[in-house]
């Protein structure tokens, strides 16, 4: 029989009596009542509760609290007798037997001497000095901090070598089992020795302690902090020679209170090395754990690299971090990494001896929230949905409803921080929030189970949308905003992202979301992301019914993956079809400034589709809309458009003009340039870029170098992609090759092609293999370019990418004629040919002439000299090499006239007309000084001696036959090609008029 106050259990007969009356209790009520009784006035856990009541059976916790709500109705007076603790589980009191003051009871067992140091405690000889020092100085110290940062083992070693300061023994009183003021009481009496009655008062308590010099040590405070406050001010206040450590979650707020925030272990920096990680505290807790377990644990490289990846997922929390180590023994070092997103699960099996809350991580925070009040809670959870620092603005904007006010959010985030379950730290005046990852992870588990993640994350999703719609606004696009939180925003906008597009997600959200937030992925550089996410929001629009999501948002998801496709992997018709729709939609919505994006845009991807003539028709437009109505700025951009396609179209000279007065402009107005829109690649480069084109081409290779130098030096820092890589596939790695300069060209193409491949530039890739290839033509490796010119070219043709690959193709076309493959080479070539003229890419028409003069030469050396078959193919390749040289001298490329005319020369000589070719090559070298140090001057000036050598005359003799000879080279050269010269000769024929020699087997 066992007695509770005035009721008597008996086990056996499972029945309960009151006063000899049996009373009537419910089985399950009764099995608790019984497991409660049985354990002697030991706590009794929740689980272990449920076990035994629900043995084998998954029930819910409030199952518990039901039948003991029932239980406590029928014990009526004597309720208080079963005591509910806070996170722990379940006490049952004895209440004592009426006692004069003379009479006590022996002390309880919560009451006892200062406990043993745990063993090897690590990182923390430091704050045991500082707390020694303040104890000297403050009456009252409160060691605050996170549950399982170590607290209790901080105090207790801090009291250990303090207790010499004292003449009284220190005095540990555990707080953890009581739950009212007058347990707190007792418990102090009884652990200091005081003689005080039973249910002693404060004021008995101050009397008592006196003059004492003594150190008292109170243990996990929070659930009864009010209690303890009340007391310890008091306490103190009647005497100066007492010192009192309180460990809590939460300060006191007491006058005579002092605070030592109790800080995570020291974790390992990302990529840290073997010796840093091994410096750290936290490893060498885990390490200290994990060894008195199993054996030598981090030897291995990698091995200790995951322990400290797992110590910082676990903020450097010490409970944490043991029970971690506590698995490798089943799990091992990286199944317990793998496995941390589920922590709340795996980290268990604390010390037997340890206090209950901190045998697992699931109960340490149980501990925490049942002390929390339902407001509290709400935020709690509901604050799971940030995975980093936040304001109290994003708090308020995510967690505040109708029933949740900001006044609420404001009591609750105090508690919270108060409570040591937020962290907060200020950025100056701006407060910056935030959960440990494990305190994240069991308020998500709450959230989940309250029901609410969807609609939490879905207004999570709302505020991040509209705070990237800030961001895109001009007067805040380079805001400085702190890089981490940029990029925590990112990541979060990342989870709401992939929620919103998930079948349990709102696709609305969702299309709503990455409208703003592909603007800032643009703006990072994060181009393949961009595209994928832009993708994903147009399928999912083009899903719903017509008006379901605005116009605005509309048109920046279509705009973004237009701006994307083509760096990307294209289709780049796709993107031009995107831009027209927005367009469309512009013109709808009379969005001048849209609409000036869009163009812009789709003028960018016509030139990636190799289409000049419709690229000027859209700069043409664009400069319409600037007139009309555009800013200084958009004027701008409209010139540069018109002069850049103008180049492209073969007017160097008059593109020249027009962008070297943009250039100037642009440096008037660069603060406005930089914020000007969004655009993948900054317009300074395409400006200064294609001057260093012309430059080159014009035989200024100095010139060129530094213009592209000052291209490189546009680009920032900070946005890396896809400028980089644009410079240096279109101007940088082209210029080196173009100039001999292949050293640096190498250098180039490796840095590119790990930037394309990084970022996921396929096209781009695919480009730069493109552009190795030519190195390695141009080191006397054609085997092995031609496989991969092959293939690239014809993948980024099936894929629309046009831009700036004539020349690869006269270079694969030239690798092909050197192996004797001929009717390939032909056949490319006659494709770039009608190519070009088609689509107004003029620029590279005089190349492409030049390679076909190269094929005539070679197929005119596979017959018989003075054969009509051999006399056709050279007559055709004069023809061919004489349109080159037309075209080149009409565009003002002197370098495309130089190399066509070194041709030329070689194939006088090659008929023994060895004067015709010294009067068609000298003049031009001679001029073209400038570019003296260029591959291609230096091939003409070696040939041009070899031809002087060949002529019996001296440089300067021959010098002063040049002026009279070279007419008449470049007349006799015309009279040479006959009919089908004259016919190669007007750059303006139809494709038709292909010279004779290819008549046949290239159209």
């Amino acid at each position: 029989m066992i007695e509770i106050g005035s009721f008597q259990i008996d086990l056996g007969m499972r029945t309960l009596r009151k006063n000899g009356e049996v009373v009537h209790v419910g089985s399950r009520a009764f099995d608790i009542l019984a497991v409660v009784a049985s354990a002697g006035g030991r706590l009794v856990t929740k689980d272990e509760l449920m076990d035994t009541v629900w043995p084998n059976t998954v029930v819910e916790e409030n199952n518990v609290q039901v039948h003991l709500s029932a239980l406590r109705k029928i014990l009526g007076a004597d309720r208080d007798l079963i005591l509910t603790v806070p996170g722990r589980g379940y006490q049952l009191l004895q209440r004592r037997k009426n006692a004069s003051a003379a009479q006590f009871a022996a002390p309880v067992s919560h009451a006892r001497s200062l406990p043993p140091s745990k063993a090897g405690l690590q990182g923390r000889d430091n704050a045991v000095r500082q707390i020694r020092a303040m104890l000297s100085q403050t009456p009252v110290l409160t060691l605050v901090g996170a549950g399982g940062i170590g607290k209790t083992s901080l105090a207790i070693e801090a009291a250990r070598h303090t207790a010499d300061d004292f003449k009284e023994p220190v005095s540990f009183v555990e707080l953890a089992t009581l739950s009212t003021e007058s347990d707190v009481l007792r418990a102090i009496a009884d652990t200091c020795g005081l003689d005080l009655p039973e249910l002693p008062t404060v004021a008995q308590l101050v009397a008592a302690f006196g003059q004492q010099l003594r150190l008292l040590v109170l243990d996990n405070a929070e659930h009864v902090i009010g209690a303890i406050a009340t007391i310890v001010d008091a306490i103190v206040a009647g005497n100066d020679q007492l010192r009192v450590l309180v460990t809590s979650r939460e300060p006191l707020r007491i006058l005579p209170e002092a605070i030592f925030r109790v800080d995570p272990l020291d974790v390992p920096l990302p990529q840290a090395g073997a010796a840093e990680i091994l410096r750290c505290s936290a490893v060498k807790l885990f390490l200290q754990r994990a060894n008195s377990l199993q054996g030598a644990i981090g030897a291995d490289p990698e091995e200790l690299r995951l322990v400290g990846e797992i110590c910082r997922r676990l903020d450097g929390i010490p409970l944490a971090i043991e029970l971690a180590a506590a698995r490798v023994v089943a799990l091992g070092v990286e199944g317990v990494y793998r496995r941390l997103d589920d922590r709340m699960a795996i980290l268990a099996g604390g010390y037997r001896t340890a206090l209950p809350r901190h045998q697992t991580l699931r109960a340490t925070f149980d501990w925490s929230f049942a002390i929390l009040d339902t407001d509290t809670r709400t935020l709690f959870r509901r604050l799971a949905i940030f995975g980093g620092s936040f304001t109290f603005e994003a708090m308020c904007a995510v967690t505040c409803d109708s029933e949740h006010s900001v006044a609420n959010a404001i009591s609750a985030i105090t508690e919270l921080v108060a409570k040591s379950l937020v962290n907060v730290e200020f950025d100056g005046p701006v407060a910056k929030y935030r959960l440990s990852e494990s305190t994240r992870a069991y308020a998500l588990e709450k959230l989940v189970a309250e029901g609410e993640l969807q609609i939490i994350t879905s207004r999570n999703a709302r505020y991040l949308s509209s705070y990237f719609q800030a961001q895109t606004d001009e007067s805040q696009r380079h805001h400085a905003t702190n890089p981490q939180e940029r990029q925590q925003t990112l990541e979060d906008a990342r989870v709401a992202c992939d929620w919103a597009f998930s079948p349990n997600g709102d696709a609305r959200v969702g299309v709503e979301l990455a409208s703003n937030l592909v603007g800032a992925l643009l703006d990072a550089g994060l181009i393949e992301e961009c595209c994928t996410r832009a993708t994903q929001a147009v399928d999912a629009l083009d899903a719903l019914p017509a008006g379901t999501v605005d116009t605005a948002s509309d048109m920046r998801v279509r705009a973004a993956l237009a701006s994307a496709l083509p760096y990307v992997c294209g289709p780049v018709s796709k993107a031009a079809q995107l831009w027209r729709d927005v367009l469309a939609r512009t013109a709808a919505t009379g969005d001048q400034a849209f609409q000036a994006h869009a163009l812009w845009g789709l003028w960018n991807t016509m030139l990636s589709l190799g289409n000049i003539n419709e690229s000027i028709n859209v700069a043409k437009q664009f400069q319409q809309l600037a007139v009309q109505h555009g800013t200084p700025w958009q004027k701008i951009l409209a010139d540069q458009i018109g002069a850049i396609s103008q180049h492209c179209h073969g007017r160097h000279a008059l593109a020249k003009a027009g962008l070297e007065n943009v250039a100037q402009r642009i440096v008037q107005m660069r603060r406005d340039a930089q914020s000007a829109g969004c655009f993948a690649v900054d317009p300074a480069v395409y400006c200064n870029g294609t001057l260093g084109r012309i430059a080159w081409l014009q035989g200024d290779p100095d010139a060129a170098t530094a213009l592209i130098d000052t291209v490189v030096d546009t680009i920032r820092p900070d946005t890396l992609e896809p400028s980089l890589t644009h410079v240096l596939g279109a101007t940088v790695i082209p210029f080196a090759l173009m100039s001999g300069d292949l050293a640096r060209g190498s250098r180039y193409i490796d840095i590119m092609r790990s930037q394309a491949a990084l970022h996921g530039f396929t096209n781009w890739l695919d480009y730069c293999d493109c552009l190795a290839a030519c190195h390695d033509i141009l080191e006397g490796r054609a085997g092995q370019a031609l496989a991969v010119l092959d293939t690239r070219l014809d993948a980024l043709m099936s894929r629309g990418f046009r831009r700036l690959i004539t020349p690869f193709i006269v270079a694969y076309a030239e690798a092909l004629i050197e192996q004797g493959r001929i009717p390939e080479a032909t056949t490319r070539l006659n494709d770039a040919r009608d190519f070009c003229r088609s689509n107004g890419e003029l620029f590279f028409l005089p190349e492409v002439w030049r390679a076909f003069g190269l094929a005539a030469q070679a197929e005119a050396a596979q017959h018989a000299k003075a054969s009509e078959a051999y006399e056709v193919k050279i007559a055709s390749a004069s023809a061919c090499f004489s349109e080159a040289r037309q075209l080149a001298r009409e565009q003002g490329a002197k370098m495309w006239e130089l190399r066509a005319s070194t041709a030329m020369a070689r194939l006088l000589d090659a008929q023994d007309r060895t004067e015709e070719a010294i009067g068609l090559l000298a003049p031009l070298v001679a001029e073209l000084q400038r570019a003296a140090g260029t591959s291609d001057a230096k091939a003409a000036q070696a040939l041009l001696g070899k031809l002087y050598k060949r002529s019996g005359k001296s440089d300067a003799k021959t010098r002063n036959d040049v002026k009279a000879t070279s007419k008449g080279a470049v007349k006799t050269v015309r009279q040479g090609a006959g009919k089908s010269g004259e016919k190669a000769a007007s750059r303006r024929r139809p494709a038709e008029n292909t010279p004779p020699a290819y008549s046949a087997t290239t159209e």
